[in-house]
């Protein structure tokens, strides 16, 4: 006799998706890279599309599917074999040098940064300028509005500015 579920393995990945994003969150705020939030819960979503069917039923009706994800998750965040270490995480950003056109005064600026700046600001600069994510894909890592966010930078640019007349 084969018992019949009520949701299907979409289904519960459907319904789940906010629940997989949470974790996804709390794990990537802890490792400080909150900015792959959704290419993370979307390899995770990969991942769980990929397992068979029965498997993730069971494990949702047997009510250990949060304690599943947060495993998947922690094994593509901590482990530097993972799928999405690989595509993500190990890209290095490499800025070129060129001594012609090196400004002491930029290094004077990002020591500003560091020292001067409260972490949420620093966090908006790095986010902008180091990883070259849009206004609005910070703000939807933040779980804000893009107004606030330009608004935020822009405060912070005019500080900067007037810090190194």
């Amino acid at each position: 006799m084969k018992k019949k579920y009520s949701l299907s393995k979409n289904d519960i990945i459907q319904s789940q998706y906010s629940v997989i994003k949470e974790i996804a969150a709390n794990i990537l705020r802890a490792n400080n890279d909150l900015h792959f939030l959704n290419d993370l819960t979307q390899e995770v979503c990969l991942i769980l599309l990929t397992q068979k069917d029965e498997f993730i039923i069971t494990i949702y009706n047997n009510g250990h599917f949060k304690f599943y994800v947060s495993r998947i998750i922690t094994n593509q965040v901590l482990s530097f074999n993972s799928p999405f270490h690989k595509q993500y995480r190990q890209k290095i950003l490499t800025l070129p040098i060129i001594e012609d056109e090196y400004n002491p005064l930029a290094d004077q600026v990002w020591v500003n940064i560091k020292h001067l700046l409260t972490k949420k600001e620093r966090d908006l600069v790095n986010l902008r300028f180091v990883y070259n994510l849009k206004v609005s894909e910070i703000a939807s890592i933040r779980g804000v509005s893009s107004r606030q966010i330009y608004k935020s930078l822009q405060k912070i640019n005019k500080y900067l500015k007037n810090k190194h007349k």
